[in-house]
């Protein structure tokens, strides 16, 4: 049983008590940071539920730049792949294809390990083409102001990122809190792929692409999946299904 299913009763006011807490700072806050737009040179990548896994499985397909939206025709030239924790609901362990089966058993070694919630994570364990230096924790925080809602990290450039509420923009962001003088560059974005998942684009000389990749996920599952901006998986959007009528 997903743990999320036990703590939901008590989390779920507690989430409530801090989207509470965020509304006067939205009101009171005013910032007027500058906006870089994200460069044209970017890469495009589908994040896709695999087929009959419900939602324990992403599979993660590179697009060649938009030319095929969802991803290779064969499942089997995904780059990467997200699989759920059994325990628990909002955690993930991703894997590349570039390092499939070299454990010390043949086994597949996980590239990073993604947790979603009021504490969200990642961890960073084995990328080959990332610099040493951004291997292990990145705690991902939340914040509000008057503009948007955040889901922040930092790397070891020492840059805080942040992805928002809306858009789905991933920004790199300078002199972060200081007002006026705050910029904030664009260097990924996501595009929500109705339930099946969702299409990033990411300027990879900005930022590595599992980080990129690993912190949408994290959004995708719990910050854009509820409307009070905080806690989805305890307090999840509702759909609502809308009566057909025949005129």
């Amino acid at each position: 049983m997903p743990v999320e299913l036990v703590l939901s009763p008590v989390m779920r006011p507690l989430v409530m008590a801090k989207a509470v807490l965020f509304h006067p700072h939205r009101r009171a806050s005013r910032y007027v940071p500058t906006i870089v737009e994200m460069s044209e040179d970017v890469s495009q990548y589908a994040v896709l539920k695999q087929f009959g896994s419900g939602s324990k499985i992403f599979d993660v397909f590179d697009t060649e730049k938009g030319a095929k939206p969802l991803g290779a025709n064969d499942p089997g030239k995904k780059l990467f792949w997200f699989v759920r924790s059994r325990a628990v609901k909002g955690a993930y362990k991703m894997y590349s294809s570039a390092i499939s089966g070299t454990g010390e058993n043949g086994e597949d070694e996980p590239v990073a390990a993604v947790r979603a919630g009021l504490r969200s994570n990642v961890l960073l364990i084995r990328a080959p083409d990332v610099a040493a230096a951004e291997l292990g924790w990145h705690i991902i925080s939340h914040r509000v102001d008057a503009n948007d809602s955040y889901r922040m990290f930092t790397l070891a450039d020492g840059f805080t990122y942040q992805w928002t509420t809306k858009g789905k923009w991933l920004e790199k962001v300078h002199n972060v809190g200081e007002k006026e003088s705050e910029v904030r560059e664009r260097i990924a974005q996501v595009i929500p792929n109705g339930v099946n998942g969702f299409t990033l684009i990411v300027d990879e000389t900005k930022i590595p692409r599992e980080m990129a990749l690993g912190t949408a996920l994290c959004s995708h599952i719990d910050h854009w999946n509820t409307n009070i901006d905080v806690g989805g998986i305890y307090y999840a959007r509702q759909p609502h299904q809308v009566r057909w009528k025949r005129d």
